[in-house]
């Protein structure tokens, strides 16, 4: 009886840790309050959306009506990711002083975003506020940002949640798992009457590959 007790919770345990899990599902809709109604004075509300390591944050507006201000100092919506403000947005369209998203997406920078509701203690008229939308989407590491460098030497391979690098034939991949470095002759066997890189030098067939031992 204690063995088949003990072989249960072994096959529970077994079942359950099969590695990290994710809550589910990586995708959602934002609004603000009272949405689609008007929203009231002295409003804030934050939202922290988080993914998976090797995804990122993408999010869209869908409706946005907020009182416009100059650079956003009375209602916004503020998009941060880590350190980094991504955008400041108010009104309902963009101006020479305040920004609307009309139809950009917004990306977070690494795998968090955080979006800020703020209205301040008067508006002159009704707004609706926003409505968003948002999802997880896979990280292409294997694309550089303009003027960075290449994550590979030579190869970068793209998968859901993260990337691998590999080279060339005749080059090792580093102990860092992204550069390549040249094989040198000596970690190799070479072939019979394989050319050096010296004029007329050949190697000459030993008696181990005419012996078959290699």
């Amino acid at each position: 009886m204690r063995l088949l007790l003990f072989l249960g919770l072994l096959w529970g345990a077994a079942a359950t840790s099969s590695g990290p899990q994710w809550p589910k599902p990586m995708f959602g809709r934002l609004a603000s309050p009272g949405f689609p109604g008007t929203y009231g004075n002295n409003e804030e509300q934050r939202w922290t959306l988080t993914a998976p390591p090797g995804y990122r944050l993408r999010l869209y507006f869908t409706h946005f009506h907020l009182e416009p201000s100059y650079l956003c100092e009375y209602d916004f919506v503020k998009l941060s990711s880590g350190t980094k403000v991504l955008a400041t947005l108010c009104g309902w369209e963009s101006t020479d002083t305040e920004q609307a998203p009309g139809n950009t997406t917004f990306y977070s920078r690494g795998s968090s975003l955080d979006v800020t509701f703020r209205s301040d203690y008067s508006n002159e008229k009704p707004f609706t506020g926003f409505e968003a939308f948002y999802s997880a989407e896979d990280i292409d590491e294997c694309q550089a940002p303009p003027g960075e460098a290449p994550t590979c030497d030579h190869h970068c391979h793209n998968y859901l949640g993260g990337f691998y690098c590999s080279c060339r034939a005749g080059y090792a991949l580093h102990q860092n798992k992204r550069t390549c470095s040249a094989h040198s002759l000596g970690e190799h066997v070479l072939s019979p009457h394989y050319v050096l890189g010296q004029p007329g030098l050949t190697l000459r067939e030993s008696s181990a590959w005419g012996q078959g031992l290699l």
